[in-house]
């Protein structure tokens, strides 16, 4: 919107294309007519998906579509987006390829892929605050609470009051994170328990922080994180 955020007036400045060609089809593409018609089209693909249509070739264009539209928005929205759309535009691009292979060894390679990247995700977002003094101290939960972005008053007070909870906290959001990859061990055999705990984390996380998106990315890989742990190829 005009003034906002993501103004292309001012954001243009910031994102600077190399070359004229480059610059021109950004320029183009950040037309709010044009902007709003890509985003209408991705919801006519995304509609594609969650439909009963079952075609390999219509299903293969629908994702490649949606990866390639986020690349061509992302400039117009480079406020705003996040991990939510990381995970969207993987999914997408993965589950292209796969379909395009035309063979079930493609298939399932773009499913174990993307489970994968699921179970990284949390294994790295774990191991990256272990290091924090905040989060072993059970201090990081009742800083990010007291802030307007990601925070939520009434849980901060709280945690506030309550410091051995919150530390109890944090300690269980580095377990659960950490360990997650731990999992995919025995074939899976406890896989379904820690995706029901990610999913209320994740719940949890929309209702408190406002990351709503990213339980229904994550989510939607659930299928494949449990197809990598079972050793199957199929997304059930």
């Amino acid at each position: 919107m005009p003034g906002g955020l993501n103004d292309w007036t001012q954001l243009r400045d910031q994102v600077p294309a190399k070359g004229r060609f480059k610059q021109a089809a950004r320029d183009f593409i950040a037309r709010e007519t044009v902007t709003q018609a890509i985003h209408g089209s991705r919801a006519l693909a995304a509609a594609v998906l969650i439909s009963p249509v079952r075609n390999n070739k219509v299903r293969m264009a629908a994702d490649a579509y949606l990866a390639g539209s986020q690349i061509l928005v992302y400039h117009r929205h480079l406020f705003g987006t996040d991990g939510s759309d990381q995970v969207s535009f993987l999914v997408q691009a993965a589950a292209s390829l796969g379909r395009a292979g035309g063979t079930e060894s493609s298939r399932t390679a773009a499913v174990h892929f993307i489970g994968a990247q699921t179970v990284l995700s949390y294994g790295a977002s774990g191991w990256a605050k272990l290091p924090g003094d905040t989060w072993r101290s059970g201090e990081a939960l009742t800083k990010i609470m007291r802030t307007q972005t990601y925070g939520d008053e009434w849980f901060f007070k709280n945690l506030e009051k309550h410091p051995k909870a919150a530390r109890a906290l944090c300690h269980t959001v580095l377990a659960i994170e950490c360990g997650f990859p731990l999992l995919l061990l025995k074939k899976g055999k406890f896989i379904d328990a820690g995706l029901v705990v990610m999913g209320g984390f994740h719940l949890a996380n929309a209702r408190l922080m406002g990351l709503s998106r990213f339980a229904l990315a994550f989510s939607s890989t659930y299928p494949a994180v449990r197809a990598l742990a079972k050793g199957t190829g199929e997304a059930e």
